[in-house]
C-alpha cells in the first residue's frame, strides 16, 4: 500500500508533466508538405517522425487524475481495525441484509 500513497506525491506529478498521455502524433516537416507531386508525398510519408506514449505512461496519466487521497479517513479506519473496533453489530447487521437482498431480489 505505500506504493500508492507514492503515486500521490510530487515525485509522480513530474512524470505527468514530462508524459502526458494523447494518441500518438505524427509531425511532418513543412517542407515536404508542400510539393503536389506523387514522390512528394512519398518522400514526406518517408520521412514523417511520430511520438509514441509508452501504455505505463497512459495507465500514470489515468492514475493522476483520480481523486485525492482522503488520509484521515484512511488512517481512521486502519486505527479502528487495529483495536478491533471497526466491526460494530450494525455493520455486520447492513452487510448481511444487504447480502440477502442481493440473493432474493
Amino acid at each position: 500500500m505505500s506504493e500508492i500513497s507514492v503515486i500521490g506525491n510530487a515525485a509522480a506529478n513530474a512524470t505527468r508533466q514530462t508524459a502526458p498521455t494523447t494518441a500518438p502524433v505524427e509531425v511532418v516537416a513543412p517542407e515536404a508538405t508542400t510539393g503536389t507531386a506523387a514522390s512528394s508525398n512519398v518522400e514526406a510519408a518517408a520521412t514523417a517522425d511520430r511520438v509514441e506514449f509508452s501504455e505505463h505512461a497512459q495507465i500514470l496519466e489515468k492514475v493522476h487524475q483520480l481523486p485525492e487521497v482522503r488520509q484521515d479517513k484512511i488512517d481512521a479506519i486502519k486505527d479502528a481495525l487495529a483495536n478491533n473496533t471497526y466491526l460494530t453489530n450494525d455493520k455486520l447487521d447492513t452487510a448481511v441484509n444487504r447480502m440477502i437482498d442481493e440473493m432474493m431480489g
